[in-house]
């Protein structure tokens, strides 16, 4: 479709700015147009070429390999179509027999890689271990309870660490385990887990003779433990009385 007024665009083969009248115009001329197309021709004929020269290689190095009574790692590899690492774990499992020569040589011989399906068992079917079921959950508002997190906090965690959960009704249940898990790699102490041990900032404002300010940098630069419960801050009791009886 032609456009009303000429686009501004980049010419993909010389790489001059031209005016356009069409979406879909690629080259500023006719002259670029068909070098271009001789261009993807040309990479296509070298393309083409460069797979059927790897095919012929390997039909012939497969020919080659069938004459002999001796392989290398590389070419025990490619009868196998394996990468040299695989081969060179079987040797070492003794799956495969072979001799190492030199630190740089070792041979395998061909009738040993053969006899390796001359009496094939029937196919092992390898086991995966069972998943034990989830039998504990939380829900969301217990999370929130005990790790003092909103709601929307909870959700990121959950996301973000693949966490398990199921609905039971209208509620969303979370797997106890691998949340508790969680927080015990973010250094959660459960011992702390009682409200009684909790106070908050006018506590201890009140308990310590404190400015709000002081008490805010105080928490913050000792790294006081924290909860938050039905949008209050509750701040560790037990930290908050070390430090200051070491100050006293």
């Amino acid at each position: 479709m032609r456009a009303k007024e000429p686009i501004k665009k980049i010419c993909e083969y010389c790489g001059c700015e031209f005016e356009a009248y069409t979406q879909n115009a690629r080259y500023c001329s006719h002259d670029c147009n068909r070098k271009a197309y001789r261009e993807i021709k040309r990479k296509e004929v070298i393309s083409f070429t460069a797979s059927m020269a790897s095919q012929t290689k390997r039909e012939r190095a497969k020919v080659d390999l069938s004459e002999r009574e001796y392989l290398s790692i590389s070419e025990a590899a490619n009868l196998l179509g394996w990468c040299k690492q695989s081969v060179y774990n079987y040797c070492h499992k003794g799956i495969i027999p072979a001799k190492r020569l030199s630190k740089r040589t070792t041979l395998i011989r061909k009738k040993d890689i053969e006899a390796l399906f001359e009496a094939v068992e029937p196919y092992e079917v390898l086991t995966t271990g069972e998943r034990k079921p989830i039998d504990e959950w939380y829900t969301i508002d217990e999370v929130t309870e005990k790790y003092g997190l909103l709601r929307h906090r909870i959700r990121k965690i959950i996301n973000a660490e693949g966490i398990p959960t199921k609905k039971a009704g209208t509620r969303t249940l979370i797997a106890k385990g691998k949340m508790d898990a969680y927080f015990r790699k973010k250094g959660f102490d459960a011992t702390l887990s009682n409200l009684a041990e909790w106070i908050t900032i006018a506590e201890v404002m009140e308990t310590y003779n404190m400015t709000e300010y002081g008490v805010r940098t105080f928490v913050s630069r000792y790294a006081i433990p924290k909860k938050r419960l039905n949008g209050k801050l509750y701040y560790s009791k037990q930290h908050i009385d070390k430090l200051k009886n070491k100050e006293i």
